[in-house]
């Protein structure tokens, strides 16, 4: 086996290896075989065999089956590390590949240099059950080994998902007390209040992330409070720009035990998207408290909880002392909004993206001279609603930003798993957690040159009109930006072709804005642009900022910066653990937050029935009470090219 040697800008840029041609055989004898010596290999916790079933370039991800957190390890030695302390208390047993429905073993032509044998499988642990997936290349003396191992708990015994078999009862011999302590809705009215309990975690936001995170744990029995500001829930979305639609295709969006409808459209409207959370939250039974603001919250390392004191509407104060707070405010955290000399200055209307409605807003917009900063998903929208109302558009570009159209590139990167005719919401998921996220990136790149040359005139045209573009972090694209950055990139639904007509202009300013005078903004190399409105598409700073301004800077010092990756290649922070007990962050779009929330509840629900003591990790990822693991406390149709990206907003 050999791997070009590529020279990348990104530490989590890899180069994809070349092992040998398969040879002619049976991918479930092949998957079969390797799946009974892992198991041997596990259940005995002999980590020095583990040569015997991965390659020496090999890459294992675990998401709770070992630790109570989220691992990436590369290469046999630091599986080998990793894997010495934790295979043994984990209790593995009972493996068994897939054998109907979606991604039995089967052969997977990945690129012209690499093909595998892939499966899902499924396990147990000591304390629960799990789901992951193989893909094995023979090494040079034929012997077949893993080159990806992904590992995942989904959940935990006699503490199972109320789903399916084991949805509640309903019936009224059920209900405790009897009918006498009330009907379902006089109950149900009971506990939204909280009148007679308090919530075990308490949940900031009620957008997509504080909904799902909240169906999820109350499915296995934890009790959520959500509070948020706005007045109804989905106004999140409701509350944004007027011409505002999702980016992502429906069948990526579906949230925890709702799916979709069938008639649902492609992509939804912001205010249909918001009325749908709506009607979510009454039907997931989910106690939402609108109009309500966080006012304080300290913690008690004495008795592992919080004191938080919630404001809902002008008077009304409760104060609750819950075991975990979530904030699920959104990814992003306060708007970045940059200030210039000379801006009091500037006649015309100036204001930053997060605050922009409607063109009509700023009122007539015949004629006016519209400078948008900026050139992300916002900046764009932003500009094709001014000029679709008649503004003369101008945006200014401070570094270059990767393209690709909604109905084409992204269609390529997504629909092999999610679609019309895709395997089921939860096996695709299964299958895209399953990659390594550095592998992804590698994989992604000829996607990416696949998707350049389907979208080559909308891209000569983009650069011919002055247009800088770029092809992602090492040409890894969009899902490279998105998990870097959070921005940087442009999913077309329209813009693009604006600009290559000239109806919006382009401008190149990297050093970005010297100032303002009285008529409009100086560049860095002294060149003006006169304006009467100048909005701000600058993006908005890390979540953490949010935390920092609810909870203060003691707590927030604890807590680690959100987003990017960490050394092994994993989401810092989301959806894990954060690094200050009881508070954890959820977020992204409707697709990650739908994946991972599953994993965020077991984590509380793991420290609720007393499987982990849930402290802070330190930075090399190992539980800072020493614990070592769960155990101690307590083919066909797959696609031609197995890149699977989670899809983006």
């Amino acid at each position: 086996m050999a791997a070009t040697q590529t020279q990348f800008s990104n530490p989590h840029s890899v180069p994809l290896p070349v092992f040998g041609k398969l040879q002619p055989s049976s991918p479930q004898h092949v998957a079969s075989e390797w799946l009974s010596k892992f198991e041997s290999v596990v259940t005995n916790g002999d980590a020095s065999r583990l040569g015997d079933v991965f390659h020496e370039d090999c890459w294992w991800r675990d998401l709770l089956s070992m630790s109570w957190d989220y691992h990436t390890l590369q290469g046999l030695s630091k599986v080998k590390t990793f894997a010495q302390t934790r295979m043994s208390s984990a209790g593995f047993k009972n493996f068994k590949l897939r054998e109907q429905g979606a991604f039995t073993p089967a052969q997977a032509k990945v690129t012209d240099t690499l093909s595998w044998v892939e499966s899902i499988f499924s396990f147990e642990t000591s304390i629960g059950r799990g789901q992951g997936v193989l893909r094995l290349t023979p090494d040079a003396d034929g012997a077949w080994k893993a080159y990806i191992v992904y590992t995942s708990l989904q959940e935990l015994k006699s503490h199972e998902w109320a789903t399916g078999a084991n949805r509640p009862h309903g019936g009224k011999n059920t209900l405790e007390g009897g009918i006498i302590k009330g009907n379902w809705v006089e109950r149900k009215q009971r506990q939204k209040e909280f009148l007679d309990n308090e919530p075990t975690c308490l949940i900031i936001g009620a957008g997509q992330a504080g909904l799902m995170i909240a169906a999820r744990l109350q499915a296995l029995g934890v009790s959520c409070l959500l509070v948020d500001r706005n007045q109804r829930i989905g106004d999140n979305w409701r509350l944004r720009y007027r011409t505002l639609v999702t980016h992502d295709p429906v069948y990526t969006c579906h949230m925890p035990y709702m799916p979709f409808p069938s008639t649902w459209p492609f992509f939804t409207a912001k205010d249909k998207l918001a009325d749908w959370f709506e009607s979510y939250a009454e039907l997931m039974d989910l106690n939402v408290w609108m109009n309500t603001n966080l006012e304080s919250a300290t913690w008690s390392e004495d008795i592992s909880s919080w004191t938080a004191t919630v404001k809902r509407g002008e008077e009304s104060t409760r104060t609750f002392h819950p075991k975990h707070v979530i904030f699920a405010t959104g990814h992003s955290g306060e708007p970045k909004i940059p200030s210039f000399p000379g801006q009091s200055d500037f006649k015309g209307t100036i204001y930053h993206g997060s605050q922009h409605q409607d063109a009509s807003t700023t009122g007539d917009a015949t004629g006016k001279r519209v400078i948008v900063v900026g050139t992300g998903n916002s900046g764009h929208d932003i500009a094709q609603n001014y000029c679709e109302n008649g503004a003369r558009v101008t945006m200014l570009q401070r570094r270059t930003t990767h393209v690709v159209k909604a109905d084409t590139g992204l269609l390529m990167m997504t629909e092999a798993l999610y679609g019309e005719n895709s395997p089921p919401t939860e096996d695709a998921d299964l299958y895209a957690q399953s990659f390594p996220v550095p592998v992804n990136f590698a994989l992604m790149r000829a996607t990416i040159k696949a998707i350049a040359e389907a979208e080559k005139e909308n891209l000569q045209g983009l650069q011919k009109a002055g247009f800088k573009l770029n092809d992602g972090v090492d040409g890894s694209g969009l899902f490279s930006l998105y998990y870097t950055r959070g921005g940087g990139y442009y999913i077309d639904v329209g813009c693009s072709q604006l600009i290559i007509d000239g109806k919006i202009k382009i401008e190149q300013s990297p050093n970005g804005i010297k100032g303002f005078d009285q008529d409009g903004l100086i560049l860095a190399d002294g060149r003006r642009l006169e304006a009467d409105i100048v909005v701000l598409a600058t993006g908005y700073d890390n979540m953490r900022t949010s935390l920092r301004k609810a909870l203060g800077d003691e707590i927030a010092d604890k807590c680690k910066d959100v987003w990017d990756l960490d050394d092994e290649g994993e989401m810092n922070a989301m959806w894990r653990p954060s690094g200050h007990r009881g508070l954890w962050y959820m977020g992204g779009n409707l697709s990650l937050c739908r994946q991972y929330s599953k994993f965020l509840a077991l984590q509380i629900k793991a420290i609720e029935v007393g499987l982990s003591k849930g402290d802070a990790v330190n930075s090399n990822g190992v539980n800072s009470n020493g614990a070592n693991g769960n155990g101690v406390n307590g083919g066909n149709g797959h696609a031609a090219n197995a890149s699977a990206p989670l899809p983006l907003l």
